[in-house]
C-alpha cells in the first residue's frame, strides 16, 4: 500500500501484483495506474494523482510526500 499524504489528507493507494508487473488503485479517488517495477509504479501513481488534482484544481503531491506502507 502506497499513502500519499498532501497538506495533510490521506490518499490509500492499493497495490497489487500482476502477470506483467503491478497496478494500483485510489480507494476514493478515480486513479489507476500501472507499472513494469515498483518505482515505475510509483512515479506512474503520483504522476496519475497530481493529473486528477490539477484538473480539480488542487494542490500538487510531491514524492517526499509519499510513504510506503505494510498491506493491512
Amino acid at each position: 500500500m502506497l499513502v500519499l499524504e498532501p497538506l495533510m489528507k490521506k490518499i490509500e493507494i492499493i497495490v497489487e501484483k500482476t502477470k506483467t508487473g503491478y497496478s494500483a488503485f485510489a480507494e476514493k479517488l478515480p486513479v489507476y495506474t500501472i507499472g513494469n517495477t515498483l518505482e515505475e509504479l510509483k512515479t506512474n501513481t503520483i504522476e496519475a494523482i497530481n493529473l486528477y488534482l490539477e484538473f480539480n484544481g488542487s494542490a500538487r503531491i510531491i514524492e517526499r510526500a509519499l510513504k510506503i506502507m505494510p498491506a493491512r
